[in-house]
């Protein structure tokens, strides 16, 4: 299992990686455009109206998988100087606590990710751009990397039980 969770990891580094080179790409067209549009090189049908779309689309769902390998590596924000005041036991104690929590609250996000999914669909709604996006793809991002956030936490959850060992302290490649 841990092999298909670092595989996963890995997956989502990439996807999160290839989003921000499209949106970084996209970005540098339409500001190009825009200029020499306004310089009178290219005409005005050049400039594309969806790509700010399309790259708020690629931003929530690179940020939101970006959180997920976060939880994996126990990188979040966290009060470290009362988690310090804990002794081993004390800290293995509240890393618990804190795990069952955050699964607790990624079982909500996924939950009502997948209503408000549910309703852009039923709803038909989409982007007035000339794409037409439908928003069910903007909004899958929470159900989905809710769901590797969840899985994450399971695997630290894990960890913790099976070892006592926190995933502050594992190295991930």
């Amino acid at each position: 299992m841990s092999q298909v969770i670092a595989f996963l990891d890995r997956l989502i580094g990439w996807i999160a990686a290839i989003a921000l080179g499209i949106t970084f790409v996209l970005l540098l067209y339409n500001v190009a455009t825009r200029y020499l549009i306004q310089f009178g090189v290219i005409p005005p049908s050049v400039q594309l109206n969806w790509v700010f779309e399309i790259c708020v689309f690629l931003l929530v769902w690179a940020v939101l998988l970006g959180v997920a390998r976060i939880e994996r590596r126990a990188q979040h924000i966290r009060v470290d100087f009362l988690y310090n005041q804990f002794g081993p036991k004390g800290q293995a104690a509240a890393e618990l606590f804190a795990l069952i929590f955050a699964a607790g609250v990624a079982v909500f996000f996924i939950y009502s990710g997948k209503l408000v999914v549910d309703d852009a669909i039923l709803w038909d709604e989409r982007s007035e751009t000339t794409l037409r996006t439908p928003f069910w793809i903007l909004y899958l991002a929470l159900s989905v990397s809710f769901t590797v956030h969840l899985l994450f936490i399971l695997e630290r959850l894990r960890l913790l039980i099976t070892t006592g060992e926190s995933a502050k302290n594992t190295h991930f490649d």
